[in-house]
């Protein structure tokens, strides 16, 4: 019997070269890529029409949503997102992997957790959080790591 690995959806806003959030998601890219057992599809929300997320959400067998925190909520263009899709949410597995000021985007953590309930999604208690002072060279290198040494553990618990 053939093992396929798992299709895991990487959400994101923007993956502009530069910028913190880019840093963040590709870096946990390359942490879910180690582990054979899942695929990560990135989705970067500025480029894909929205029209096509319903699909690639529904071929996804896990989400990872990866977002900032503003004025201490998500921002309005991923909730535009997240309900266009409505069916394909349901029952998947989401984790969210969040960063922004003082709170780490913990807040926005919380009010996505209530949303995809409501979705008939699987929100994942735990939740990767980041201040810009947490990574090598904050929001420059899309090859930027974690100063934390045991970020990448808490990564792998989240994807196991």
């Amino acid at each position: 019997m053939t093992v396929h690995p798992l299709r895991l959806a990487v959400l994101t806003r923007n993956l502009e070269p530069g910028r913190f959030g880019t840093a963040v998601t590709e870096w946990f890219a390359r942490e879910a890529d180690r582990h054979d057992e899942f695929k990560p599809d990135l989705i970067d929300l500025s480029t894909l029409p929205l029209t096509d997320l319903p699909a690639r959400i529904a071929e996804a067998d896990a989400i990872v949503i990866v977002t900032a925190e503003y004025n201490h909520a998500y921002p309005g263009d991923l909730k535009t997102a997240i309900d266009a899709v409505r069916r394909p949410w349901f029952a998947k597995p989401v984790a969210f992997v969040v960063y922004g000021g003082r709170s780490r985007g913990l807040r926005a953590a919380e009010q996505l957790r209530l949303v995809f309930g409501e979705l008939h999604a699987v929100p994942i208690r735990d939740t990767l959080a980041f201040h810009e002072s947490d990574f090598t060279e904050p929001g420059l290198p899309s090859s930027a790591e974690p100063l934390d040494p045991t970020t990448p553990a808490a990564a792998q618990a989240l994807l196991t």
